[in-house]
């Protein structure tokens, strides 16, 4: 009998929880889980039926360029997520922050990727202005802007390619250490006070 009550109890809650679900969020959740699993082209098409409904339609266009970029097209992918941009420009800064963040950052992997070194830059200050606490994106900023004057100052990135990426690679985790140190200091500032021994 109590089986039988959490079965029907259990089944009331899947069925108020997918009825407080849109058919365009349930497409998104198909394609997320079908695009981490690896199967790229169903993905596109739960995305493409997503596209239908104007609240998940930026998700949707996300989507898309994440699975191309995925497949190492950065153009197609650029295109998708400029689309998602133009969706989101009709929206408040406040909202769909996680995705405007998203958006930028990838974009500028992909532009990063192309070797747009000026474009890459604008789309991590784009990420940092929707989110400006990721670390990932202040060293792909820095990183992009160290590109840009390496290739003004006319080095050239094909000579002493692996000695520049370690060079690139040292200075990072030296960004990203002195960045780390500087959070935990803030951090851990207030505790210093200690009272004696805590039984």
């Amino acid at each position: 009998m109590r089986k039988t009550r959490d079965v029907f109890f259990g089944i009331i809650f899947l069925i108020f929880i997918l009825s407080s679900c849109s058919r365009g969020k349930l497409f998104i959740m198909e394609a997320n889980y079908l695009n981490s699993r690896g199967e790229y082209y169903e993905a596109i098409a739960s995305y493409k039926k997503a596209l239908e409904y104007t609240e998940a339609a930026p998700y949707a266009e996300y989507g898309i360029g994440s699975v191309f970029h995925s497949l190492g097209e950065d153009r197609a992918a650029l295109g998708h997520f400029a689309d998602c941009q133009a969706i989101l420009g009709s929206a408040s800064l406040s909202e769909h922050r996680e995705l405007r963040y998203r958006n930028s950052y990838n974009s500028g992997l992909a532009l990063f990727g192309e070797g747009d070194f000026p474009a890459a830059a604008i789309a991590f200050r784009n990420a940092l202005k929707a989110d400006p606490r990721r670390i990932e994106a202040k060293r792909n900023l820095e990183l992009t802007l160290l590109s840009i004057d390496r290739k003004e100052a006319g080095g050239g990135f094909g000579e002493n390619q692996g000695q520049e990426n370690e060079a690139r690679a040292a200075i990072f985790e030296y960004i990203r250490a002195k960045e780390q140190s500087q959070w935990k200091s803030r951090e851990w500032a207030a505790d210093d006070k200690t009272t004696g021994p805590d039984y």
